[in-house]
């Protein structure tokens, strides 16, 4: 097929996830940007561990997977636009000594025309995958301009000198290279978006503002054909559909040595220069030079463009039992993932809250005694319909002074008989019974006094427990199986502790 899906599709998509979450008015409330604003949560889940812990099973996109992720869930955190960001590939420029034989790394360099058949130094068929910009050690981004390239070095020269500095003209460096400076990540991003694989793109104002549109920075010489007559011929025009573009053509031994831009020009979408016509250069042949087209509207107008920054990173920061403990900090979880649009749970409306619990919950006296452990099943026996009915879930956290257990049923976990049997649910004032704690206690079934409550004083202290409690017990705070998954990460179990902050970075290509 002919049919062609592009890049500029991806980073399309990218943008418009993103803007999707800031609705089409970003300062308007919640409330008044109704469904025009699309909620994305990162939640965590899995307490229980995997049959093997060390190789979690491959994620499935299956309806039966998001329902497993449900029915785990532990809790989920809202992720704001400002929480996310279009990111790249990350490419450190590399000291010599960092290389082998201490001789420095060969980038490529920005050309608007790679293909199968005209690749970059590093083998790359377009232009997004080659190794065409790098981010110094002062967070500083440059584009490759020139790399050396020439028709006794194809591939570029390597690169010994560090590009520095924010002119908004092109930086040449004493090895040759030729650099165009784009931004500078700015610190508090390179702590939230800066990663191993991926750095943040920002656009630079005053890269933005000089930049021209068509304005011809490079031309290289593709053959240095022979036979020409020795001199420097000056204002040689760049044909094409753009205006005033020049060069400056060196020829020695019958051959082309050098050509230098002397003039850019402006409105380049193509161009070419016609070695043979200059004149006075006499009857050689073969001579070519390659004029280089720059990105619309010119180098550093859009980097997201320039760079192809098709990718979306999340990031979301879980801090202590935030949320008024919506984030249990006495297990582990071993499933991270994104859901979007979720709702309350029992209602059609859209939630809103930054952090909620997506587990069930009981509360229990004051003065009860026992500790319930996490990961332990409970059970919980009594009589409906003249016959005996077990629920069984397993526990996800206990919270000694405010005596909420919290816990979840699954397919597994939430069957009595295990396998065979049906999953009812926890009810009424009969004891719930702790396999591996043998703790053992009657829900407080006359908490809240209010129904919908939310907080319990204990000796005089006020504390919020984050869910709300009817005769006893709390529901999740999100309507199960509604709201779309997007991404699962299985991983290996990641610890929590109540000093701990995680720092969760996704990054999604689309």
């Amino acid at each position: 097929m002919a049919a062609l899906l592009t890049d500029q599709f991806r980073i399309f998509s990218a943008r418009k996830f993103i803007k999707a979450l800031e609705g089409p008015i970003a300062t308007q409330s919640d409330d008044d940007a109704g469904e025009t604003r699309d909620r994305v949560y990162i939640f965590i889940g899995r307490p229980q561990s995997w049959d093997d812990e060390n190789s979690p099973p491959q994620a499935v996109d299956s309806f039966s997977e998001f329902s497993g992720s449900y029915d785990d869930m532990v809790s989920m955190k809202r992720v704001l636009a400002s929480d996310t960001i279009q990111v790249i590939r990350r490419i450190d420029w590399v000291s010599p000594e960092q290389t082998t034989g201490g001789l420095g790394f060969t980038y490529d360099m920005y050309r608007h025309d790679y293909s199968p058949s005209k690749t970059a130094s590093s083998g790359a068929t377009k232009l997004y995958d080659s190794d065409f910009y790098v981010v110094n050690s002062q967070y500083q981004v440059y584009k490759c301009i020139y790399n050396g390239t020439s028709p006794s070095d194809p591939n570029g020269k390597p690169s010994t000198v560090e590009p520095t500095g924010t002119s908004t003209s092109i930086i040449t460096t004493s090895d040759g290279y030729r650099w165009k400076y784009l931004y500078t990540i700015p610190v508090a991003q390179v702590l939230k978006f800066f990663s191993n694989d991926y750095m943040p793109v920002f656009t630079n104002d005053a890269v933005k503002t000089n930049a021209v549109a068509g304005e011809i920075d490079t031309v290289l010489i593709n053959s240095a054909g022979s036979g020409y007559n020795n001199g420097t011929y000056d204002n040689v025009p760049i044909n094409g559909d753009g205006t005033g573009g020049r060069v400056s053509i060196v020829i020695d031994g019958g051959r082309i040595i050098s050509a230098t831009v002397t003039s850019g020009g402006t409105g380049y979408t193509f161009g070419k220069i016609n070695v043979d016509n200059i004149t006075g250069i006499g009857t050689g042949a073969s001579g070519q030079v390659d004029v280089i087209i720059p990105p619309p509207s010119g180098h550093g107008f859009d980097p997201v463009i320039e760079l192809g920054a098709f990718r979306v990173m999340v990031n979301a920061k879980l801090s202590y039992a935030e949320g008024a403990g919506d984030f249990p900090v006495d297990n582990d979880y071993r499933r991270i993932g994104l859901i979007t649009n979720p709702k309350k749970f029992g209602t059609e409306e859209l939630l809103s809250d930054l952090t909620v619990s997506a587990s069930k919950a009981v509360i229990f006296s004051p003065t009860f005694q026992g500790n319930y452990s996490p990961d332990e099943i409970i059970t919980q026996t009594r009589v409906v319909g003249g016959q005996n009915v077990t629920a069984r879930g397993r526990v996800i956290s206990w919270n000694s002074t405010t005596k909420v257990l919290k816990y979840y049923q699954n397919n597994v976990d939430g069957i009595f008989p295990e396998v065979t049997g049906t999953l009812n649910e926890f009810d009424g004032s009969n004891a719930i019974s702790g396999a591996t704690s043998g703790a053992a206690g009657q829900p407080d079934v006359n908490f809240p006094a209010i129904p919908n409550s939310s907080s319990r004083t204990i000796n005089n202290t006020e504390y919020d427990l984050g869910m709300k409690f009817n005769n006893g017990y709390a529901k999740p705070e999100i309507k199960s199986n509604d709201g779309l998954i997007i991404y699962i990460d299985n991983r290996r179990s990641i610890s929590r502790a109540n000093d701990q902050i995680e720092d969760i970075k996704i990054v999604i290509e689309f």
